[in-house]
């Protein structure tokens, strides 16, 4: 009986370290995610966007984008799902324990100041890097880790490689399942998003990772 007992607690252990990271989605469905926000004007133009066109989307926001955006994190919050990107940007698996638990409560606190409400539990890593060290922290808290299985390159604001690079090199990569990567830095994601969105509509149903948690 104490064997049986050991073994029940060493998999209760094992199941909540291992908790959840994703990396695709269900079949037929496909998943907008939008990481940083550190463009303001984009973020907007990307919301308005996703309204018109009714889509769900997650934005990984970082704590110094949400300090100075208070009223586009609200708006982000009202329309969206806002997701922990930590608040400043940096490698993960640097941090001490410490010094990651101190950066996601502050994420948190600082997310229910701005919109009175709850942060919804789902960490993207900033550039993919996590240990496990780190993804206990997130699973012993609550945390879904979301990682992704597309991008391109659009994460440096001062190098813009245009609309129709967005486009070519993005769709492509798009299947059953797929959560896509974008930043919110160049103005070519808010140009390719409309094009991006009607030429995947009508073969995927896009979808909030919602449903995946």
């Amino acid at each position: 009986m104490k064997i049986l007992i050991y073994l029940s607690l060493f998999f209760v252990s094992l199941f909540s370290f291992r908790g959840k990271t994703i990396y695709e989605g269900k079949e037929n469905h496909i998943y907008l995610t939008f990481d940083d926000g550190y463009s303001r004007n984009n973020t907007i133009k990307i919301l308005d966007i996703l309204d018109e066109y009714d889509i769900p989307a997650t934005f990984f926001l970082e704590g110094g984008f949400m300090k100075d955006n208070q009223d586009v994190v609200k708006r982000i919050s009202d329309e969206q799902i806002v997701g922990n990107h930590t608040m400043l940007h940096k490698d993960v698996t640097k941090y001490t324990n410490q010094e990651f638990i101190n950066d996601i409560n502050e994420f948190e606190a600082l997310y229910k100041k701005i919109t009175n409400k709850d942060l919804k539990k789902y960490f993207r890593p900033p550039m993919g890097y996590m240990n496990d060290e780190k993804r206990k922290i997130l699973y012993d808290r609550g945390y879904t880790i979301f990682m992704w299985n597309a991008r391109i390159y659009d994460y440096v604001h001062t190098d813009d490689l245009g609309k129709d690079y967005v486009i070519s090199e993005l769709l492509p990569q798009v299947k059953s399942g797929t959560i896509i990567l974008l930043h919110t830095l160049t103005d070519s994601i808010p140009e390719a998003l409309p094009t991006i969105i009607t030429s995947l509509k009508d073969k995927y149903q896009f979808s909030s990772l919602e449903e995946l948690v």
